[in-house]
């Protein structure tokens, strides 16, 4: 008969080495046995990082996409049908580890903890996961919130999430109202992206885009006039709107009209040169295919460019401001 060993009597100083010889794998699964493995893997395990870690959620499933420093990459799966089991993937194996005794948030935050999470990479909300495990949540890069995702998830997570994140893309607003609509587009958004919702349903105008302080905006739905855009631009020339602003997108309204569009702008057309140069920013490189171009400057001497082209038959408007 083996006689287990006691691992966990072991001084400190002799448990270092023995992390040191643990995968990444047997390291997150040390941690979820008990609070005290949790703070020994927290604590003592220093060859352990995440390069980034991904969250994706809906109906059925939370998952966890972590790719390590050293280059190995793990799936953590939490099913609710499949209580207290965690299913991994790893180095191409298919394990599960069962009797954990943890919530999925806790589960979650461990692992956050273990390796060395500073920030999630991209959180994505594509239904109503049956956990909580947004609250701890406190820095984000990327948040995507699709269609199948309920208004009332969909506005908690705004809620709790917004305020740490970098880049929001939305599907389809979940407001139920114009005032619920200015709360969150007056609020401190870096940069947002809304696909397929014009914006109709709240009454959206341009004193609404000039009243933005967002950094990035991309209105994917939403369809301006080009005087209304040119009005935009001319406040931005005067320095009286966002002078956070440094990327706009929205669709033409209108057959475009460079001269109506431009009017007292004292806009210069882009040369081959200033083309090319603008093409190899790395400024929004799904943007970079365009009909024409133009320089325009700021009263205190900074400069944008106007850019319009052709996307899937609709005229696209592109508003960037040079490094």
């Amino acid at each position: 008969m083996t006689t287990p060993f006691p691992l966990l009597r072991l001084p400190r100083l002799a448990l270092i080495p023995v992390f040191t010889q643990m995968e990444s794998i047997d390291v997150i699964a040390f941690s979820l046995l008990s609070k005290r493995t949790y703070n020994l893997s927290k604590h003592l395990c220093k060859t352990i990082s995440s390069h980034f870690i991904n969250l994706e959620m809906d109906n059925y499933c939370v998952c966890i996409s972590i790719l390590m420093a050293d280059g190995s990459h793990i799936a953590l799966f939490f099913y609710p049908e499949i209580s207290n089991t965690v299913v991994v993937v790893y180095r191409d194996n298919n394990v599960q580890w069962k009797n954990v005794g943890l919530s999925t948030g806790q589960c979650i935050q461990r692992v956050f903890d273990v390796t060395k999470c500073r920030s999630l990479r991209s959180v994505t909300l594509d239904g109503t996961p049956n956990c909580d495990v947004l609250s701890f949540l406190n820095a984000v890069s990327y948040l995507q919130i699709t269609n199948n995702c309920t208004q009332t998830s969909a506005i908690k997570a705004l809620q709790v999430l917004s305020p740490v994140t970098s880049w929001i893309t939305l599907f389809k607003l979940p407001f139920s109202n114009r005032e619920e609509f200015q709360r969150f587009w007056l609020g401190d958004v870096k940069c947002l992206r809304i696909h397929d919702d014009d914006l109709s349903s709240f009454q959206f105008k341009i004193d609404d885009l000039l009243e933005s302080n967002a950094v990035k905006l991309q209105l994917l739905g939403v369809k301006m006039s080009l005087r209304d855009l040119n009005r935009f631009f001319s406040c931005w020339l005067d320095n009286t709107s966002n002078h956070r602003l440094k990327h706009l997108s929205v669709k033409s309204l209108e057959d475009f009209n460079e001269d109506v569009l431009l009017d007292g702008l004292g806009a210069t057309r882009f040369t081959e040169n200033r083309t090319r140069e603008f093409r190899s920013t790395n400024l929004f490189p799904e943007f970079r295919e365009f009909t024409g171009g133009f320089d325009v400057r700021r009263i205190d001497g900074k400069l944008a460019a106007v850019t319009f082209g052709n996307v899937f038959e609709e005229i696209f408007i592109n508003f960037d401001v040079w490094p």
